[in-house]
């Protein structure tokens, strides 16, 4: 015979079910307000002024409009838990879905439309947690419109503040970003051609770079010799290509061999 108290218990401290949160901000008892920065986050605060506790649910793919007309695209799907009487608050991955979106605080709403286009990243990072914020807003302006790497260092601009604005840039891990970001890309849209891909300064930045020389040289389509012992380390740029005066590449070693007292007269 079942246990009816049992059977109370467990209704009494079962975990409510997620309500959307296009639903809860017009659901009575509960005080939802959206804000976020235009460009990679989210704020949603709960106070819950009914006698049960609530669950709101913030799914993946969901566009918020600020007032201003800028929208962005939450990036991985949030739960909120909020007790009957308290009040809590969550931090949501997002990403602006325009390069012009600025980076300015304002009051975000759920909004009903879709942008199919970003369903391979968003199908991506449901099973990913370790993809950067920067990498993920790149890979979704270049899927939105396609931006080179002048473009998205313009997006990244206002951005940057205090010490980092007098730094040169791009800095290091901007490269590395956007490397990362080709080699998504590649993963989820190998059919599709981009203008980031082709993009002469990134190529030549990440190359010189030794933190990404390797994933460069692999996504470019360089490789190391055949004949090369194992492990061996990509050669530097100034080996493969002619950059600057006393590189070691063909050109200057030539160069070099030209000027030697063997070509003296």
């Amino acid at each position: 015979m079942v246990n009816a108290a049992l059977i109370f218990n467990h209704a009494l401290h079962a975990e409510p079910a997620a309500l959307p949160i296009s639903q809860a901000v017009h659901q009575a008892g509960l005080n939802c307000k959206l804000t976020g920065d235009g460009r990679e986050e989210l704020t949603l605060d709960v106070a819950n002024k009914s006698n049960a506790a609530s669950r709101v649910e913030i799914p993946a793919g969901m566009i918020c409009k600020a007032s201003n007309g800028d929208r962005v695209v939450v990036l991985r799907t949030t739960d909120l838990d909020v007790t009957s009487g308290g009040t809590s608050d969550a931090r949501i991955p997002a990403a602006a879905l325009s390069s012009k979106n600025p980076v300015a605080s304002a009051a975000f709403e759920p909004a009903a439309d879709k942008e199919p286009k970003l369903a391979p990243l968003l199908d991506y990072l449901a099973t990913r947690n370790d993809v950067p914020r920067a990498t993920s807003q790149l890979i979704a302006l270049v899927l939105l419109e396609d931006v080179n790497f002048a473009q998205w260092q313009q997006f990244l601009a206002p951005q940057r503040t205090g010490d980092s604005a007098s730094q040169p840039h791009p800095s290091p891990a901007e490269i590395v970003q956007a490397i990362d970001a080709l080699g998504v890309l590649r993963s989820i849209a190998p059919d599709k051609t981009f203008a980031l891909a082709s993009d002469a300064e990134l190529k030549l930045r990440a190359l010189r770079s030794p933190v990404c020389r390797a994933k460069a040289m692999q996504l470019f389509g360089m490789t190391i010799p055949g004949d090369a012992p194992p492990g061996a380390v990509p050669p530097d740029l100034g080996q493969l290509l002619h950059t600057k005066p006393g590189d070691n590449c063909p050109i200057c070693r030539m160069r070099a061999q030209m000027q030697g007292p063997q070509n003296d007269l």
